[in-house]
């Protein structure tokens, strides 16, 4: 079994409209991410993904693919 991690991104979603396009295509997409926040709130727009087998080039390359920038900050390995 893989580790379970959390991926940390800064993004360039600035709208509600944007937020929900982003999680639609994760759901459509990546049915390895267990679950993704994104904080309009953050001036950085900060996004964060839990996931076991989704890796940062995959998921960056979907979101560049669709108009979304992002940008990997860090990420966390859960025990």
């Amino acid at each position: 079994m893989k580790a379970k991690q959390i991926l940390i991104f800064k993004s360039s979603v600035r709208t509600k409209e944007k937020k929900t396009f982003l999680m639609q295509l994760l759901k459509l997409h990546l049915p390895q991410i267990q679950s993704a926040t994104l904080d309009l709130d953050d001036e950085d727009a900060i996004f964060r993904v839990e996931t076991e087998e989704c890796s940062v080039d995959l998921l960056t390359a979907l979101l560049h693919k669709h108009g979304i920038k992002v940008d990997f900050l860090d990420r966390f390995v859960l025990a």
